[in-house]
């Protein structure tokens, strides 16, 4: 083997390592965020559409690069190039292993804190079998790897590996896919939320008022006029799409036109609380004062 070898086999090595790690926390992060979309906890770990979508963009970018590395240096062991004998092939394959070991060793650790802090136990069973089967494989392949004496032509134990972490790989992307929003949704809800800020900031606003003159304001105008407010800063909406009607002497609302509904959201209460929630299409949210005074 030339030194022009020994360099690009490290670099096929650390290339799959990083690859590999990034596939194997994309497929549990994955089966994770399922997990919690399913069996809903409010006391503990809540589904995340953000992190959904990280762990689907990291699988579907390092699963074809470790197959592509791992196709190379198993055709350059074919060719006889790398020696299965080989120290340094070997060295490479035991730090696959020891930083594999780090991770799922924190990964677990992680799960079982999760457990004592309140997790619901059907959860933590499922993730903690997801972490043990993903480490179970990628043992038992690099240590076949390393014990591996014969060059074989057609090795059954490989492709058996490829074929059983191909379709683990395809069923994380598929369940991704069946429970990510588009990317038109996420940018409506995204307008949506800049929509509420622009609420909170308002009623902010209107409290103030309240409490330097006694009264609601009849308008947004009528707000907006005061020089002691900053009613507008950097909204996503203008005066003429919000909608301010007051209810009663301390009662009032703000109505606008919503892209999305977060009914749904499993986390919305906690997120906005109950005078948050809307509908998709034009909605009003009652307000009450919270005089400071």
């Amino acid at each position: 083997m030339t030194k022009k070898h020994q360099a690009q086999f490290v670099f096929y090595y650390l290339l799959s390592l990083i690859s590999l790690g990034a596939m194997a926390l994309g497929i549990g992060i994955i089966i994770f965020e399922i997990l919690d979309k399913v069996f809903v906890d409010v006391s503990n770990s809540y589904f995340s559409m953000q992190a959904l979508k990280t762990a689907f963009s990291t699988l579907i970018i390092s699963a074809p690069i470790y197959y592509v590395c791992s196709h190379l240096l198993s055709k350059n062991i074919r060719k006889q190039e790398l020696s299965l004998e080989s120290s340094l092939r070997k060295w490479l394959i035991y730090l696959i292993l020891l930083v594999t070991s780090i991770i799922m060793l924190v990964w677990l650790v992680s799960i079982l804190n999760s457990f004592l802090n309140g997790e619901m136990t059907i959860k933590f069973i499922l993730k903690a079998l997801t972490a043990l089967i993903i480490s179970a494989m990628i043992f038992s392949y690099y240590l076949y790897n390393i014990r591996q004496k014969l060059v074989k032509k057609r090795d059954k134990i490989k492709s058996l590996f490829f074929i059983a972490s191909l379709l683990l790989v395809v069923l994380a992307l598929g369940l991704a896919i069946a429970h990510m929003e588009s990317p038109q949704t996420t940018r409506d809800k995204k307008i949506d939320e800049k929509t509420l800020r622009d609420f909170d900031n308002i009623n902010m606003n209107v409290n103030m008022y309240y409490n330097n003159n006694d009264e609601l304001p009849e308008s947004l105008q009528e707000l907006k006029s005061d020089s002691n407010l900053n009613v507008y800063p950097n909204s996503a909406v203008s005066l003429e799409d919000i909608e301010y009607n007051k209810l009663s002497e301390t009662e009032y609302e703000f109505c606008a036109d919503f892209e999305t509904s977060n009914l749904d959201d499993e986390n919305t209460n906690l997120r906005y609380g109950s005078n948050r929630l809307h509908d998709s299409g034009y909605q009003c949210l009652e307000q009450e004062i919270m005089s400071v005074k």
